[in-house]
């Protein structure tokens, strides 16, 4: 078996709020491997990249997102990076998994998360990195997803209904 709902996107996009939601609605269990990652390793995203760089990180990354491939029914958020490599990618297309896209702007994700120190991708221009890692991520995203929704000027109400929409277009409901 494999996770019900994966979703994926930019950081800022709602997968963990959308992904919550769905799995409040569906009476399944949820998971965010930036979670996952934080509470195994005792601290924040930001502070292993500050103390171990990101190399290391991907790698405790792609460990936990191969455990959480292997869960059966979960709504499984992904941190924005997680889907990159192409280890990861297969992996992703290998799961018998609804894969959501939470595809945003770069107008509707400034005010969300700031492009504060939190966010150890976005240190330096902020914006101008943010738009390039869109840039180079987006065509992967929306070759992973089975549907992607753009989240721009949609509550997150909406984005939930159009998520589960899709759900049930795919028989996955």
């Amino acid at each position: 078996m494999a996770p019900r709902v994966i979703l994926i996107g930019p950081m800022g996009s709602g997968k963990t709020t959308i992904g919550r939601l769905m799995a409040s609605r569906l009476s399944a269990e949820f998971h965010d491997t930036d979670s996952i990652i934080e509470s195994q390793q005792g601290k924040s995203v930001a502070q292993i990249f500050l103390d171990e760089g990101e190399e290391e990180f991907r790698r405790i990354e792609k460990s936990v997102l191969r455990d959480e491939l292997l869960r059966d029914g979960a709504i499984l958020a992904l941190g924005g990076g997680a889907p990159i490599s192409r280890d990861a990618q297969s992996a992703l297309r290998a799961v018998a998994s609804h894969i959501i896209f939470l595809d945003v702007s770069l107008a509707t994700v400034a005010p969300r998360i700031g492009f504060n120190r939190d966010r150890p991708l976005l240190l330096e221009n902020p914006r101008g990195t943010w738009q390039k890692l869109m840039e180079e991520r987006r065509p992967i995203y929306q070759v992973l997803a089975d549907v992607t929704i753009d989240v721009d000027g949609k509550s997150e109400e909406e984005v939930l209904e159009l998520a589960m929409a899709s759900l049930v277009k795919s028989g996955t409901s």
